[in-house]
């Protein structure tokens, strides 16, 4: 008899080149994570235990937990596998059955073996034993190897005194644990590019903390429901950490650089005061970064020498620009993946300041020597009149 999926694997990439210490500390905050996704989804489990280079989780709820595992950031991928003893005979035997319930007759196939431990049979020879029984022992699925291109493949992981045997894979988020990063302060608006670049940035450790700057009476009223749903979206990716939403009050400046600064300036002014507030936040929240959603030279502010002139205003902090170097088509492509597209489909305008011809070329004493004139002490006020929304809490 074929025994069940009863367990989930889970691999995860970089933190296995990592040293023994740190390999360890991010093992434990993975852990921590996909047990805490797994009870909040309500999959039951018994346990979770790791070998080296693996993690597994034991449970009935092997397709639930694998979906879930699968969406933890610092999960390269997840298979929900067969448990059994480390015979070739019993490899050959619950292979056999496990391709009888699940490969489509007609098609090609493969075998795949890997192994770690010492063994009485090499790697080689399961994948060749395996294939031979396949063919022979159910020739009424007409099925053919094809080594190169396979339709469809059977797995076996040997692993010291247990095989693992299994035929899907399916495919993580990547990156780093969260928490193995600290925190960092992702400006939002309702558009395309900043939900990505927090993600970019969540994806490899960081803690986010949410920020966004509301334009009114510049902007259309439902920009702050948008930027709250994009929020909780990618909120939803934590687990174990708070995480908030800020939305600063961003029209009395506006109102300044209307009527202080050049109007081809009025970008420019926007961005280095969203900065400004952007770095108290991260002061508060004790955050290492502030990050933005700018490509370069995708809009006239984004130019090189613009965003130059944009982060002389804010030089204790780093500015991370995770999709500086993406073309809109793999913004759009990771959007629509993880599910932000959907905003910006709404299209609704977020600024109705923007000039006709705006500056290019911007230089920082011009846009300093405007400033002199701008009340920039409203800025501190603005920060202080901040809504803060809960998203997760730890």
């Amino acid at each position: 008899m074929c025994p069940e999926y009863s367990e989930v694997l889970v691999r995860y990439g970089e933190i296995g080149i990592k040293s023994r210490q740190t390999r360890k500390r991010m093992e434990d905050l993975l852990i921590s994570h996909i047990k805490s996704a797994l009870k909040e989804a309500d999959v039951k489990f018994s346990k979770i235990r790791r070998e080296y280079g693996r993690i597994f989780i034991v449970t009935e709820m092997t397709e639930e937990a694998s979906n879930i595992a699968s969406i933890i950031f610092g999960v390269v991928s997840v298979s929900p596998v067969m448990v059994i003893d480390a015979g070739l005979d019993t490899i050959l035997e619950t292979g056999l059955e496990l391709v009888r319930r699940r490969f489509k007759q007609k098609q090609s196939f493969a075998v795949g073996c890997r192994r770690v431990g010492t063994h009485d049979f090499s790697s080689q020879e399961v994948r060749e034993k395996l294939g031979a029984a396949i063919l022979k022992g159910i020739p009424e699925m007409d099925l053919s190897v094809n080594l190169t291109s396979p339709d469809q493949t059977i797995y076996v992981e040997v692993r010291n005194q247990n095989a693992y045997l299994f035929t899907d894979t399916i495919e993580g988020v990547g990156g780093m644990p969260t928490g193995s990063q600290g925190k960092v302060v992702c400006t939002l608006s309702s558009g395309l590019d900043s939900p990505i670049a927090a993600f970019k940035v969540m994806k490899r450790g960081c803690i986010p903390v949410f920020v966004n700057f509301d334009n009114t009476p510049y902007a259309n009223d439902d920009c702050r429901a948008i930027v709250t749903e994009q929020a909780q979206l990618l909120a939803n990716y934590i687990h174990n950490f708070e995480v908030k939403l800020y939305i600063i009050p961003h029209g009395a400046d506006l109102d300044e650089a209307e009527i202080h600064g050049p109007p081809k300036m009025i970008c420019l002014f926007c961005k280095r005061n969203m900065l400004r507030m952007a770095r108290e936040i991260a002061m508060a929240e004790c955050a290492d970064a502030i990050v933005t959603g700018e490509i370069i030279g995708e809009q006239a502010s984004q130019t090189t020498m613009n965003l130059r002139a944009i982060n002389t205003a804010v030089c204790d902090f780093p500015i991370l620009r995770p999709c500086a170097g993406d073309d809109k088509s793999d913004i759009e492509a990771l959007a629509h993946k993880i599910g932000t597209y959907r905003f910006a489909e709404e299209g609704l305008s977020c600024c109705t300041l923007a000039p006709k011809y705006p500056v290019t070329r911007g230089k920082v004493s011009d846009i300093q020597q405007a400033e002199e004139d701008m009340d920039l002490g409203i800025l501190k006020k603005q920060v202080d009149q901040a809504h803060i929304i809960t998203l997760r809490r730890g």
